[in-house]
């Protein structure tokens, strides 16, 4: 529901959460039937995998990756496509209510989808496609994106349970590249003022703001948004990129006199 609030935010006419809510819980209601659920056992859990990814067809497109329609999830919904965080959200949305013990995993590269059950090793599924991970799969993951990383083992944090707000946050930092990639600077800056009230201490968040302010034209107040990273960040390697900008920004800026 939080990230059907969220798609309103964007698409305020198209986007009722209580009608794609609806159409959820009618998913739900045939997955009981197919799945044929008495136990949340492995087999039981396999053949939800099997009723969300084959007989309701939700997949990832990886030709538009950073489409910020998969971000959205009155899309995703409707269209049955995302990217691993979106589709993630769909599935363990019902795979809870079904009894399941499934959340979100916030790795690193790429949102993961985690099963636990009382005797038996949790499952790991790439939401993407519903395929299990192996532990070898989710080393080769980690290091593939985290390969600077000098410890040969992957941390146990790596794999532990996303949060509401880490999803959110994860959700809204791809919709953020998503409209800058596609020069959407006022989606942009909304999506990052929304990260800025979920992660006020992030001075990275602030550089963002600055950089989107800047493109907005509103300079005065990108130029407080640069100086807040600078002195958060003094030796981070943008900072001095962006001493040089705001001269050029505090040159531009008229004298007001009173």
């Amino acid at each position: 529901m939080a990230s059907l609030q969220l798609a309103r935010v964007f698409q305020p006419d198209s986007c009722q959460p209580e009608d794609y809510q609806r159409k959820v819980d009618l998913w739900i209601k045939q997955a009981r039937v197919f799945i044929g659920l008495t136990d949340t056992t492995t087999d039981s859990f396999k053949r939800f995998i099997q009723f969300f990814y084959v007989e309701l067809a939700f997949s990832g497109d990886e030709k538009n990756y950073f489409s910020s329609q998969y971000s959205s999830l009155d899309y995703v919904l409707d269209y049955r496509t995302g990217i691993p965080v979106s589709l993630a959200i769909v599935f363990q949305s019902m795979g809870k209510t079904l009894g399941f013990d499934v959340c979100g995993v916030n790795f690193p590269g790429h949102f993961l989808i985690k099963c636990a059950f009382s005797h038996h090793p949790a499952i790991y599924l790439d939401p993407l496609n519903g395929k299990q991970l192996s532990w070898q799969d989710l080393e080769s993951f980690y290091f593939s994106i985290l390969h600077e990383i000098e410890d040969e083992k992957m941390p146990e944090e790596a794999l532990h349970q996303a949060s509401c707000d880490e999803t959110i946050v994860r959700l809204l930092h791809n919709l953020k590249a998503s409209y800058i990639n596609g020069k959407c600077y006022s989606e942009a800056l909304t999506a990052v003022e929304l990260l800025v009230n979920l992660c006020p201490n992030d001075p990275y968040e602030r550089r963002d703001r600055g950089f989107l302010l800047h493109q907005l034209d509103c300079t005065q107040v990108a130029i407080a948004d640069y100086q807040y990273f600078i002195r958060q960040c003094p030796k981070d390697p943008a900072t001095q990129l962006l001493q040089a900008q705001l001269q050029q920004l505090s040159a531009q800026i008229p004298d007001v006199f009173h």
